[in-house]
C-alpha cells in the first residue's frame, strides 16, 4: 500500500513540475488553447491523485487500527507481474485492454492510452504470437512501478548519478529487461513510446503516410504477394484452364535506427526531459525515416522506394532530353503517367520534390496550351494525388530519378514496436576530454521493402 502511495506522490511531483513549466512558458501572457487544455488535463489528474492518496491513507490508518481486519474489497492490479506469469494468449490481451481501457483505469483518460487499446484490438485478430507479445510488453512498461523507475533513472542519469530504486521498481525493471534488448538503458514507458502511440511528428513522413504499415514484435515481417487471376473463355464441355495467380514472398528486416542527442549538464538537470522526450525522439525518427524510405540502401537500413526500383528497366521512363526536365518537358510527365500498368492506374500516387512539382505546374501541352496540372488543386496531377518529399532529388543531372509514380500500398513499412533509451554520462572531445555534456541515445527497429516492383514507374533525367 505504501509503495502505491509513493508512486502516486511521485506522479504528483511530475504534474507539479509540468504545471510550473507551462506557467513559465506562458510568462505574463494567458495560456494558449493547447496549453490550457493540457493544464486542465493535469489539474484533473492531480485532483484524482490527491483524492486517491487521501483514501489510501485512511485505509492504511484503519488497517493499522484494526489489525488484519479487511475494511475494503481488494482490487486486482492489472499490472501485477506475479499474476501475469503463466498467462498467455487471449487472457493476457484482455488483461492489457482492461489496464488501459477508460472504463476501468485512469490511464484510459488520455488519448495515448486509448491508442494503446486500439493497437491491442488490431493485434488481437492476428494469428501469430505478436498479440501476446504486445500485451505483455505494454503491461510491463505501463505499470506505475516501471514509470516510477524510469523517472528515477532519468532524474539520476541527468545529474550523473546512479538511480536508487525500490524493490518493486527493481522487479519492474527486471521484467522489462526480459522483453527487450536494452543493455544499460530503459525502454520508454508505454504511454511515452512513439511507436505505440501517435505523435504529431510521426505523421509528417509522406511515404509512411501512404505506404502499407505493418507492426509487430519480431525482427522480420514476412508477407505473401499474389499476381492477377487469369480468366479464360471456354467452349461447352471443354476443360478449364488453370488461371491461378503467381505467388511470391516479401520479407522486411527491421533495421536499427538511432537518435543521438547531446546537451549540457545544466540542460539535462533543468529541463522537463521526461515530458519532452517522446516529441524529441519522434521528430528525430521521422526525419531519418523520411530519407530512408526514399533512398535507403537496404543494407542495415530500410530499402527505399527509389533504391528498390531504380535498376528495373521495365519501370524506367527516361526524359526525352537527358539531363533536363523543364517547363517544356510535358511529354515526359505524360509518358510517366501513361507507363502505369492498368492494374494501378487509379490507385497510384506521385512522389516528388516540391521543385519538380513546380516545374510540372509550368508545363503545357497541345496547341492551345493546356496546363498539365490544374493549379486550383495543389495535390493532384492528372487526377492522381501528389506527395512531396524533399529526399527525392530535384537536380536534373543525367541518371537522377526525379519522380516516382505508383501504388504505395505495395510499399511495406515494418515497425518492430518499442523504443529504448540510454544515457551517456560524459561526452568527450577528440582528445578524450569531457566537454560538460551528456548524451541521450534512443533506438528503434524499422524496415521497408517493395511488395510488387511492377506497381511503380519512375522518371529518370
Amino acid at each position: 500500500m505504501n509503495v502505491n502511495i509513493d508512486v502516486m506522490r511521485g506522479r504528483l511531483d511530475e504534474i507539479d513540475a509540468e504545471l510550473r513549466a507551462l506557467d513559465a512558458e506562458a510568462g505574463e501572457a494567458r495560456l494558449d488553447e493547447t496549453q490550457q487544455a493540457r493544464w486542465n488535463e493535469l489539474d484533473a489528474e492531480s485532483a484524482t491523485l490527491r483524492s486517491n492518496i487521501e483514501l489510501e491513507e485512511r485505509r492504511a490508518e484503519t488497517r493499522a487500527r484494526w489489525g488484519s481486519v479487511q475494511v475494503a474489497e481488494s482490487r486486482t492490479d492489472a499490472f501485477d507481474l506475479n499474476a501475469m506469469r503463466g498467462m498467455s494468449g487471449a487472457e493476457l490481451v484482455d488483461r492489457a485492454r482492461t489496464a488501459f481501457d477508460p472504463t476501468f483505469s485512469r490511464r484510459g483518460a488520455s488519448e495515448a492510452a486509448q491508442e494503446v487499446v486500439r493497437k491491442l484490438e488490431m493485434f488481437a485478430d492476428r494469428e501469430d504470437d505478436d498479440a501476446e507479445r504486445l500485451a505483455r510488453y505494454v503491461l510491463v512498461h505501463g505499470s506505475d512501478a516501471y514509470r516510477s523507475a524510469f523517472r528515477n533513472w532519468m532524474t539520476a542519469a541527468a545529474k550523473g548519478n546512479a538511480p536508487v530504486l525500490s524493490p518493486v521498481e527493481v522487479e519492474a525493471v527486471r521484467a522489462s529487461m526480459s522483453l527487450t534488448s536494452a543493455n544499460g538503458g530503459y525502454a520508454l514507458p508505454t504511454l511515452l513510446d512513439p511507436t505505440l502511440i501517435k505523435t504529431g511528428a510521426m505523421t509528417k513522413n509522406p511515404v509512411r503516410r501512404i505506404a502499407t504499415v505493418k507492426q509487430g514484435m519480431q525482427d522480420k515481417w514476412n508477407g505473401v504477394t499474389a499476381g492477377n487471376v487469369t480468366t479464360y473463355w471456354k467452349a461447352e464441355g471443354a476443360a478449364f484452364t488453370d488461371g491461378s495467380p503467381t505467388l511470391g514472398g516479401v520479407q522486411v528486416d527491421a533495421a536499427m535506427l538511432t537518435a543521438y542527442v547531446t546537451g549540457s549538464y545544466e540542460i539535462f538537470q533543468d529541463s522537463s526531459l521526461l515530458s519532452d522526450l517522446p516529441g524529441l525522439i519522434g521528430e528525430a525518427i521521422d526525419q531519418a525515416e523520411g530519407v530512408a524510405f526514399v533512398t535507403g540502401s537496404g543494407s542495415d537500413a530500410p530499402l527505399g522506394i527509389v533504391t528498390a526500383i531504380s535498376a528495373t528497366t521495365g519501370s524506367t521512363v527516361t526524359a526525352t532530353t537527358r539531363g533536363a526536365f523543364t517547363s517544356a518537358s510535358a511529354l515526359d510527365t505524360l509518358a510517366l503517367f501513361n507507363a502505369l500498368p492498368e492494374r494501378y492506374e487509379d490507385s497510384s500516387t506521385w512522389l516528388m520534390n516540391k521543385t519538380t512539382y513546380l516545374t510540372i505546374a509550368q508545363q503545357y501541352i497541345g496547341t492551345e496550351g493546356t496546363k498539365v496540372i490544374d493549379m486550383t488543386n495543389r495535390n493532384v496531377i492528372l487526377d492522381l494525388p501528389v506527395e512531396r518529399a524533399s529526399s527525392v532529388t530535384s537536380t536534373t543531372t543525367s541518371g537522377n530519378i526525379l519522380a516516382v509514380l505508383g501504388d504505395f500500398s505495395e510499399f511495406i513499412v515494418y515497425d518492430r514496436l518499442g523504443v529504448n533509451v540510454e544515457f551517456i554520462q560524459n561526452v568527450v572531445d577528440g582528445n578524450g576530454l569531457p566537454v560538460g555534456k551528456r548524451g541521450l541515445v534512443a533506438y528503434k527497429r524499422v524496415g521497408s521493402n517493395v511488395a510488387d516492383v511492377n506497381a511503380f514507374r519512375f522518371l529518370k533525367a
